[in-house]
């Protein structure tokens, strides 16, 4: 278990070495023994929630984040959700990996969700990263489905998933099992930090064929 006085002091130090948020408005606080960080408080956009957690998230003691942060739009970041939807369908169309795909967006009070079907979870993560920055988005969320065309080689996924793991300098395949089902890939066991259990899921996600990744993995090793 962590101090948690330290623990708030690292994390609202990285908060406010992040270039790309203003951390002045933003709350932190620690739960309980379990060392949860809760981040709170108001920023001016979305992407800077987003960056706000990523940065904690990249802190080796933190285990589990709750991100409470509220949107609050200043008057120059205020938009209509007419004026985002445009927005929002130029930035897909004008990304090189979400031009030619079938994503569907909806824009309600700030808020965007996507959807539609895509062949690979990297198609469906850009989709997310081409509007994450725009002005007026007060949340984003990601419904697209992965529906690869693809018929998965259930015989060689394990095997090709723990080589892709021996092969990344940041995780330790011993620390991680894999089970698969279908088109369907389990990683469960306990790795070091959120960094692991990203990239982990990235590498799952990489086995063409892959419909789903449930994500099981936890920190505390």
């Amino acid at each position: 278990m962590t101090n948690n006085g330290k623990m708030y002091t690292n994390v609202m130090e990285k908060l406010n070495f992040e270039p790309s948020l203003d951390a002045s408005n933003i709350t932190v606080s620690i739960q309980g023994d379990h060392d949860i960080v809760v981040l709170g408080g108001k920023v001016d956009s979305f992407a800077e929630k987003f960056a706000a957690e990523r940065a904690v998230k990249s802190l080796a003691s933190v285990k589990t984040i709750a991100n409470e942060i509220e949107v609050d739009l200043s008057m120059k970041y205020q938009k209509t959700d007419i004026e985002i939807a445009k927005d929002v369908t130029n930035a897909l169309k004008n990304n090189i990996v979400t031009a030619s795909k079938t994503i569907q967006s909806v824009v309600k009070h700030g808020v965007v969700t996507l959807t539609g079907n895509v062949n690979w979870y990297y198609q469906r993560r850009e989709a997310f990263n081409a509007i994450n920055s725009l002005f007026g988005i007060k949340s984003i969320i990601n419904n697209i489905k992965v529906k690869p065309s693809i018929i998965i080689d259930s015989s060689k996924v394990k095997s090709q998933i723990t080589k892709e793991f021996e092969r990344h300098a940041r995780i330790d395949a011993d620390k991680i099992q894999i089970i698969v089902e279908g088109k369907k890939i389990t990683l469960t066991g306990k790795v070091r930090n959120f960094d692991e259990i990203d990239e982990a899921e990235t590498a799952a996600w990489s086995i063409a064929g892959v419909e789903n990744v449930s994500n099981k993995l936890t920190i505390g090793w």
